[in-house]
């Protein structure tokens, strides 16, 4: 596994966070570690990441990375593998994009929280696997508005240090449950929260993927 990067306010916390950087490799922490990172995919020719959810046959990304009238994307596993999926849900005023892919993931899917972090709470970016570096531990500073978020009032402000390319990307929290998407802003610190569409993740995972494609519309622009 690789080593952790603390990143902006982490030095006031790492006594907090020690039980999760000192984990040798075989523990449970590092163990859930491996499995968000390998859960964390990126899209088409790499212009973006998501993150495998659900039932192992969506994809949830940024909205922002769907480019207006595109239906299909690819999404790339870490092992080299992969699957052709279809935009089943775009809502661009939360920034949130769910790709139902054409065959269940080979990574275990990463479960959707159902509520909002709290402000001072640790959580964890795993990175992008096609890209050197170490995962991060990253502090929510504060929940507000975001001007290029116009339909979330609580969006994430964190002491992420992100670049261009990692929008989509998962933000987890300490058992590793999806809380937001990486959204932009300075050193694009600003994350979508993901907690309104976990309902939306759970509905999508109990329906017959062949027939859902049949029903849903496309993608809005």
């Amino acid at each position: 596994m690789r080593a952790w990067k603390r990143g902006g306010a982490a030095v006031a916390f790492m006594a907090v966070t020690a039980w999760m950087a000192c984990d040798p490799p075989g523990s449970r922490e590092a163990q859930g570690l491996e499995r968000a990172s390998a859960a964390t995919v990126t899209l088409g020719d790499g212009h973006c990441a998501g993150v495998v959810v659900g039932g192992g046959r969506h994809v949830l990304t940024a909205a922002h990375c769907v480019a207006p009238a595109v239906g299909h994307e690819l999404a790339n596993f870490e092992d080299g593998r992969r699957l052709e999926g279809r935009y089943v849900f775009v809502d661009r005023g939360r920034d949130m994009a769910l790709l139902e892919l054409e065959a269940k993931a080979p990574v275990a899917p990463l479960e959707v929280a159902e509520a909002l972090p709290a402000p001072g709470e640790l959580l964890v970016f795993t990175g992008r696997y096609d890209r050197p570096g170490e995962p991060q531990q990253v502090m929510l500073e504060r929940l507000g508005r975001c001007p290029s978020l116009p339909d979330v009032p609580a969006a994430l402000f964190t002491s992420m240090h992100g670049i261009p390319g990692d929008s989509g990307a998962p933000l987890v929290d300490a058992r590793m449950r999806v809380v937001g998407l990486v959204h932009g802003g300075a050193r694009c610190s600003i994350a979508a929260p993901t907690a309104d569409i976990a309902p939306e993740v759970q509905r999508l995972s109990r329906e017959d993927p062949e027939s859902l494609a049949r029903s849903m519309p496309p993608a809005l622009p």
